[in-house]
């Protein structure tokens, strides 16, 4: 499985609305999906070479996204609007992780451990609100996409998840960024972390087929049984130019038409409805179904009523997670995994 991702916004108060996207394609539809694209494209408005989603229109919307259904490809998206978050809640959400990444270091831990966890720590300290809350949206995005995904396509297409593959807009196309060094080297233990309080699910059912993902990242350590996020997730992990990857630009126009939607700049369900067919629903924590994450660094208890209609066509043109003639059974029982960065 390839894994495509790019953000949208500035992540300031003064843009409001920012997400983060990613586009999970099958492995074999990598190479067709991207030449049908290149061909769709070719006399589709750019902004130098690249294809970008501000300066297009709902038709070329729907192009792609039809080109993109019929190679499988499933789209995960988290959203926040920046300008009704507190500084103050920003800055000691930030203060508890600070806290999070050095308080289990003890005295038996060796040196040079203790040096890196505590460069860890300090980078983030000296991280600006606005890096700070997409490197939070970023690693949901990557808890929730891995963790569908692998749902998804264990009914359709298991073989697909022997191998992930991770390609993420860079922001810098002549090096990696300090936020993204840190944000790839701190991930799998803030999401083996997440996974003690929210286990990675699978379910315990003849139509889903785990073996090709469990030769590839089944683990065990210190008794518990796992997957590994090393192999999963970072070891296969690579931020390129968005200029040479015709996908991540496809990611952008995705990104770019989910954030004006959110920001009322652009209005018609049929957006909603052609960004909702890459979707998958899911009832999560919430009594009503939902395809896109809304976040905020807020108490749980603050919501958005106002999103209501955005959220409910999306999410009716939504695919569902089980397969359609699986639909009319009994629903199967969960199992659940930790996650396990590997050392």
């Amino acid at each position: 499985m390839h894994i495509f991702i790019d953000e949208g916004g500035t992540f300031t108060a003064a843009t409001g609305w920012a997400v983060v996207c990613s586009l999970a394609i099958p492995h074999k539809e990598v190479g067709p999906a991207r030449r049908e694209i290149n061909r769709l494209s070719r006399n589709w408005p750019r902004k130098g070479d690249e294809l970008k989603g501000g300066i297009l229109q709902p038709a070329h919307l729907a192009s792609l996204i039809e080109v993109l259904f019929r190679h499988d490809a499933v789209m995960h998206a988290c959203a926040i609007d920046v300008s009704r978050e507190d500084d103050a809640r920003v800055d000691q959400h930030k203060a508890g992780q600070c806290d999070g990444i050095t308080k289990h270091l003890t005295s038996e831990h060796h040196p040079n451990l203790v040096q890196e966890v505590w460069d860890l720590r300090r980078v983030l300290e000296r991280m600006s609100r606005q890096l700070y809350i997409q490197c939070v949206m970023m690693k949901e995005l990557v808890r929730i996409a891995s963790e569908e995904v692998t749902l998804y396509f264990a009914q359709r297409r298991p073989r697909e998840l022997a191998k992930f593959e991770w390609t993420i807009d860079a922001k810098d196309s002549r090096r990696i960024t300090s936020q993204e060094k840190w944000w790839r080297e701190t991930l799998a233990p803030l999401l083996e972390s997440a996974s003690r309080r929210e286990p990675f699910v699978f379910i315990k059912d003849a139509g889903f087929n785990y073996k090709f993902f469990d030769r590839s990242f089944a683990m065990k350590k210190d008794m518990v049984e796992g997957h590994d996020i090393k192999k999963m997730i970072t070891e296969r992990m690579a931020f390129v130019d968005s200029r040479s990857e015709t996908l991540i630009q496809a990611v952008d126009i995705l990104t770019s038409f989910l954030r004006r939607l959110l920001a009322r700049e652009i209005t018609g369900d049929d957006v909603s409805q052609a960004l909702g067919r890459l979707q998958i629903y899911s009832r999560r924590k919430s009594k009503h179904p939902q395809s896109l994450r809304v976040l905020t660094l807020r108490p749980a208890s603050w919501g958005r009523s106002d999103l209501g209609n955005v959220l409910r066509v999306m999410t009716t043109a939504a695919r569902i997670m089980l397969k359609s003639e699986r639909t009319r059974r009994r629903p199967a029982p969960k199992a659940r995994s930790h996650l396990r960065p590997s050392r």
